[in-house]
């Protein structure tokens, strides 16, 4: 069935959450959500696997809500980008998020792509991943159950490329990002593409972490477009917590990141290259740190 000329496709335009858990409770039938549409005709063909779509642009709560709450901030899932890029809290208080969004895409992709949507679409490549990763980014999800949302890490939520263990017409609600303490923070989100702008990453890499008088506190480490699921480099931050941030530390850092992860090889990149280059993006963050 083609989007453009189906007779079949029942589109629904709730708008407030009220409406969607609503509209969830009284269907059997497979739901698809749309929010930015970024990816609409690229993924066409799958638009066969289901008769009723959602749009989730005129719900209200998830397109409208930026919250300060207990030292982090709420965004609904369906807020763009771009407001994201120039929201004053986030500015100050998550920069790294801030740069990281600013290398999704061009000014129209990011007016239109939403937090919500890259999580959902659980690509490898998705660049805001790993950052949100490192950020200790909280999913809330729906349908309300007794009015409580289920809260999940956004790894746990990943099932493989471009799918995840979401079910039940179950939607992403809302994103919850605790602010980072800014005393002896450091962070970088770094992409390797095919160009310098406006490219799908062929690798990149999110590090976030705390150093005092040379000693790194505690670090977290993200790469994406790397492994079929977006997650922490576990091993190479428990080497490198506690230690000496020297040239000794960061070459055997490099090393351990370069052997933990497991690359994927697709049209963009091969697994060596993935390995050599995920460890040179770490070395060279690690470096900035101390020179």
């Amino acid at each position: 069935m083609n989007l453009a000329d189906s007779t079949e496709t029942t589109y629904y335009r709730p708008h407030n959450l009220d409406e969607l858990d609503g509209l969830i409770e009284r269907t059997d039938s497979k739901l698809t959500y749309l929010a930015g549409a970024t990816d609409l005709m690229v993924r066409q063909s799958e638009w066969n696997e289901t008769d009723k779509i959602v749009d989730l642009t005129a719900v209200v709560e998830l397109n409208e809500t930026i919250i300060n709450i207990k030292d982090g901030i709420q965004i609904g899932a369906s807020v763009v980008m771009g407001d994201l890029i120039h929201h004053p809290a986030i500015l100050e208080k998550i920069p790294i998020l801030v740069e990281t969004l600013q290398q999704i895409g061009s000014v129209q992709i990011q007016n239109r792509a939403t937090l919500g949507g890259n999580i959902s679409n659980a690509s490898p490549a998705g660049d805001s991943l790993p950052v949100l990763n490192v950020l200790n980014a909280e999913v809330w999800i729906g349908p309300r159950i007794n009015g409580e949302f289920a809260k999940n890490s956004i790894d746990k939520i990943m099932a493989g490329p471009g799918t995840t263990f979401l079910k039940n017409n179950q939607y992403i609600a809302f994103i919850y990002i605790p602010f980072p303490k800014n005393e002896d923070l450091f962070y970088s989100f770094k992409k390797v593409g095919q160009r310098e702008a406006l490219a799908i990453s062929k690798l990149s890499l999110a590090v976030l972490g705390w150093i005092d008088d040379g000693v790194i506190k505690e670090i977290r480490i993200s790469p994406g477009a790397v492994t079929p699921i977006v997650s922490r480099a576990f091993k190479t931050e428990n080497f490198l917590n506690g230690k000496k941030l020297n040239e000794e530390t960061i070459e055997i850092a490099r090393d351990i990141l370069e052997g933990e992860i497991s690359p994927i090889s697709d049209i963009r990149s091969n697994i060596e290259y993935r390995k050599g280059i995920c460890g040179n993006l770490l070395r060279e963050i690690l470096y900035s740190i101390i020179s």
